[in-house]
């Protein structure tokens, strides 16, 4: 069983998972025939599969029983018969990230890699390029913001909000602290990140 951790913010219960079972194995630990056989009806490509059963095995895992995903027309998730929880799904190359919480919430999981400063412009405001060319550590900051955006684009589930213009990260010291200020459409939120096996873990709320 690959559980990689379980961590408790303010805003939100999160499971990590990494991706090591086969399809066979994930359902012998899922156990919820009804959900399986609803996402092989669904999903026909193996690596969605995966992904779903992982999904649904954090989802029990964090709410001590089994509930079904069900997703808005924007692809959106969220909990049928969910008591007033709110959930997030992070898919990286290697694990999937799911929070809950009884506030509408975002959250993201990447890997930190090079092209996320080479594609900054391509996403951040006049600002936060000034704040990553400070940065001793560029490639860090570019990544924290990339994820903040990622993470705050669900939690705000408006589609078409604009990456490089209407969401923006307040700059500060990740060395000294992990939670931060973030806005978008001028509505303030509050956002948190961690490092977790390598990977940037971002929960914006």
């Amino acid at each position: 069983m690959a559980l990689a951790e379980a961590i408790k913010t303010e805003c939100a219960d999160i499971a990590i998972w990494h991706k090591t079972e086969t399809i066979e194995e994930l359902k012998t630990i899922l156990k919820e025939k009804s959900i399986i056989n609803s996402i092989e009806a669904r999903y026909t490509n193996p690596k969605r599969q995966i992904e779903q059963l992982i999904s649904h095995i954090l989802i029990k895992h964090l709410l001590g029983k089994a509930k079904e995903i069900k997703h808005h027309a924007n692809g959106a998730p969220y909990i049928e018969n969910s008591e007033g929880k709110f959930v997030s799904i992070s898919h990286s190359k290697k694990s999937i990230a799911v929070a809950i919480s009884s506030i509408p919430i975002g959250i993201d999981i990447e890997e930190i890699e090079r092209k996320q400063y080479s594609l900054h412009k391509k996403f951040t405001t006049p600002e936060e390029q000034l704040w990553i060319e400070k940065s001793q550590n560029k490639q860090l900051i570019s990544a924290i913001i990339w994820s903040a955006k990622e993470a705050i684009y669900k939690l705000a589930n408006i589609e078409g909000l604009l990456f490089e213009s209407e969401i923006e990260i307040t700059p500060f010291n990740p060395d000294k602290e992990c939670n931060f200020k973030a806005s978008y459409r001028d509505i303030e939120v509050s956002c948190q990140f961690s490092v977790v096996s390598c990977q940037l873990l971002v929960v914006s709320c």
